[in-house]
């Protein structure tokens, strides 16, 4: 779809007046839509602030007039107006989607959360997410296979990693850290690196799909898995290979990064905690780059998961 300018004239007082009366009720017409559009470069803020909210709520009904506007439509501040928009009815789609997604299985609502971020900010990205997904599945047949089905854990827990680093070639960025593709499920998948918090949701959602008991483990500065054997627990680094980390090396690696170094920074981690520190990774990479579009959704991405307002 394309934004006809041909058809684009000034509204007329009564015109405005019969718009902002549309009954919201029923779902709005190609015409009223493309005519809400026109004015969200009126010089009343308050007619701007009407027009937006019935925009906003028609939703899904109003996306591709705004996708044409946004890019085609000849008057800046209606394209600026329509991207903003765009973006708000897609956060306000990502949040519905995530209450939903709260009444799932932890292991699904982990990676779908991840997938909601990556929509958030990436509404492109559908083919790719497709594969994603696809992706998954293939890995974990491929996981099946590889991994023993009556082992003891450790057992299984060291085959999965091989599977994991040797067999599907998993490995951590570490030329390029701060990239903040590092951080999307769908690119980690395709480019085969990542960062520790995004290479653990690998092993947990391969683990989720064949049964083996794996948690996700919030320490400072560096994602790591672990899994209980016995009465303790034991920690694989996934951005290095998934090589064994000891409570031990734990405590010094809080200590050196200045965190008290108590067994609180080694409990597992929930599902909300895990998803709201992806999108604070992607805040700080977003601070120190041009990107202040993107830098806002990632904040509005932890406000819906927390319901608090990231400065």
């Amino acid at each position: 779809m394309s934004w006809d300018a041909g058809k684009i004239q000034p509204c007329a007082l009564d015109v405005v007046l019969v718009i902002l009366r549309f009954d919201m009720s029923e779902p709005l017409s190609p015409e009223q839509i493309k005519a809400l559009i026109r004015l969200l470069d009126d010089d009343d803020d308050n007619v701007t602030d009407h027009v937006q909210t019935q925009l906003r709520t028609a939703g899904p009904v109003a996306t591709p007039y705004l996708e044409a506007a946004s890019s085609d439509h000849p008057v800046p501040t209606i394209r600026k107006a329509s991207r903003g928009l765009l973006d708000r009815i897609r956060s306000d789609e990502i949040e519905h989607q995530w209450v939903t997604l709260q009444t799932a299985p932890d292991g699904n609502a982990l990676e779908e959360g991840a997938f909601l971020l990556e929509r958030l900010i990436h509404p492109d990205r559908i083919a790719e997410q497709q594969r994603a997904r696809a992706e998954l599945e293939l890995l974990s047949a491929g996981a099946r296979e590889a991994v023993s089905a009556q082992a003891d854990i450790d057992i299984r827990v060291d085959e999965l990693r091989r599977y994991i680093h040797e067999t599907s070639r998993f490995r951590g960025n570490t030329e390029n850290y701060y990239d903040p593709e590092n951080s999307f499920l769908s690119q980690v998948l395709s480019r085969r690196t990542g960062i520790p918090i995004t290479l653990a949701l690998i092993y947990l959602s391969l683990a989720h799909r064949i049964g083996i008991p794996l948690v996700g483990v919030s320490m400072p500065m560096h994602f790591l898995v672990g899994y209980q054997l016995d009465s303790t627990y034991r920690y694989l680094d996934p951005f290095f290979d998934g090589r064994e980390v000891s409570r031990g090396e734990c405590m010094v690696l809080l200590e050196r990064a200045g965190f008290d170094p108590v067994d609180d920074y080694l409990k597992p981690a929930p599902v909300v905690a895990t998803l709201e520190r992806m999108a604070k990774n992607l805040i700080v990479i977003y601070q120190h780059t041009a990107h202040e579009r993107e830098l806002k959704l990632a904040r509005r991405f932890v406000t819906l998961l927390t319901g608090e307002t990231e400065s």
